[in-house]
């Protein structure tokens, strides 16, 4: 957290003109949440409200939280917006009400988590939150498939030992550049937590470039990020992969 609380303003800069994410990430995220007008989000680890903003854009209600105090400033310092923005403790939500919320998204939270008994917790919360039909979104680095690959926006130093919780770096092409110290979790442990909190994974996508006009890095031959869909109502389904 005083990692993030340290380069909040300069992370924000980076975000609003992020190619990679916004090119390849952001697109699958709000495809997959559909038509969001009147919609209520909640924006867990909403960072410094870059996408909670874009989700309000689309005619969403959003509700923004974070646990960097730092950010949280800097989201409501960074537009005209009706968003409700909050700093928290990890899992700390039990001021927002039962079933409250359409979708739950989160972005780039959960490898910053050392721990699965926090992840847990965390998703304890988002599941008691999330309406009966809500679907939950998060979307991650993908280690998996670009351990050491370099993406226009970023890139993943390279991991010779990919275990459940190993610590692990990226490193964010800002200037100056931005080292983010996080850890790695599977797949399938991502889905083992989920399926012990009750979730039921419906979704599972990975996302590469085409040929456009942007000068692209690995992001043609390696996917830079995953995307998880889950529900609270479906029959356990079996992973997919769309790119």
């Amino acid at each position: 957290m005083d990692d993030y609380n340290a380069f909040a303003a300069d992370y924000n800069e980076f975000e609003e003109e992020a190619v990679t994410l916004w090119r390849l990430g952001y697109p699958v995220v709000t495809g997959l949440l559909g038509n969001l007008k009147g919609k209520s989000v909640l924006d867990y680890g909403c960072g410094t409200g870059i996408f909670s903003r874009f989700l309000e854009s689309k005619g969403a209600r959003v509700t923004g939280v974070d646990v960097s105090e730092r950010m949280i400033e800097v989201a409501k310092n960074s537009g005209k917006d009706t968003i409700e923005y909050h700093t928290i403790s990890s899992a700390g939500i039990g001021f927002l009400s039962d079933e409250t919320f359409d979708f739950v998204v989160s972005n780039f939270v959960f490898c910053t988590i050392q721990t699965r008994g926090e992840i847990s917790l965390i998703l304890q919360q988002i599941f008691r939150v999330l309406k009966k039909e809500g679907i939950f979104i998060f979307m991650n680095s993908n280690w998996d498939k670009s351990n050491g690959k370099e993406f226009v926006s970023f890139r993943l130093d390279f991991c010779s030992n990919l275990v459940s919780g190993q610590p692990v770096m990226a490193v964010i092409k800002s200037d100056p550049p931005i080292v983010l110290h996080d850890f790695y979790w599977p797949v399938d442990d991502y889905r083992e937590m989920l399926e012990g909190t009750g979730f039921r994974v419906r979704d599972y996508r990975e996302m590469k470039a085409g040929s456009d006009d942007v000068s692209w890095r690995d992001e043609k031959d390696f996917p830079p990020y995953y995307v998880i869909v889950a529900g609270k109502f479906e029959i356990a389904s079996s992973l997919r992969s769309s790119q």
